[in-house]
């Protein structure tokens, strides 16, 4: 049976996204602890290419979009309908390297831990959960420069993302405290390149059908709402 690129770009996502995946796990993390300590594993890969869910991860942006009033919310929103693929790289479950290397603001790993165990439990309604320990974001950037390292070596055009990383940790998708998206696509151009910026209505009555992420902070056009806490007021 002969197949054209159409029938071979699920294929081609996959076998990639595999690789991409396996150059995350395997790119360097500070001081080697998990083949020292047999720590367990703090990089979480997913790889999502069904159009269902990509659908799903366009609409939570639109929504996200609105409460914020940014327009690039719905430009990644229609990006994402757009992919054939995306891989979200993020830390899960990580533990400081013990380097008590101060760039948090702490002196001690464990120091910093201690004092910002309330702070992480709070953010669990901001976007993404934190803080995080510096060099565990590094080990992250690192993972993710592997993979799309990975991904150019066979061709596959990539973009880098934090928005629908942020839309796959607020649906469950991935259980990543922060993250980012290796979005992937086999076309003859790259759907993330000139990607321009859409013009939206945030006050048209579509709009204001979309749900309410139950995300903070958001942006109200009514300065009154500037006293809140996590209320931005639009200018």
């Amino acid at each position: 049976m002969f197949k054209g690129i159409d029938e071979m770009r699920a294929d081609v996502v996959q076998t990639v996204g595999k690789l991409c995946a396996a150059a995350a796990v395997t790119a360097p993390k500070s001081g080697g602890q998990l083949f020292l300590r047999g720590k367990p594993l703090f990089i979480e890969t997913v790889l999502v290419d069904d159009k269902p869910t990509l659908k799903r991860l366009a609409d939570w942006m639109r929504a996200r979009g609105k409460e914020r009033r940014q327009e690039i919310w719905f430009r990644d929103a229609a990006m994402a309908e757009r992919l054939d693929g995306v891989l979200f790289i993020g830390l899960s479950g990580w533990y400081p390297p013990i380097y008590d290397c101060g760039a948090c603001g702490f002196a001690t790993c464990a120091e910093f831990m201690e004092a910002t165990k309330k702070q992480r439990a709070d953010s669990e309604t901001f976007e993404f959960v934190g803080p995080q320990c510096n060099l565990r974001d590094i080990d992250l950037g690192i993972a993710v420069g592997s993979a799309a390292k990975v991904a150019s070596l066979h061709s596959v055009d990539t973009r880098c993302q934090t928005r629908i990383a942020v839309a796959a940790h607020k649906l469950g998708i991935i259980q990543a405290e922060v993250a980012v998206a290796l979005s992937m696509s086999v076309t003859h151009k790259n759907v993330g390149f000139d990607n321009r910026m859409p013009a939206v209505d945030f006050d048209s009555a579509e709009l204001a059908s979309l749900p309410a992420t139950n995300t903070i902070p958001v942006k109200r056009r009514d300065k009154r709402w500037a006293h809140l806490p996590h209320v931005e007021a639009e200018e």
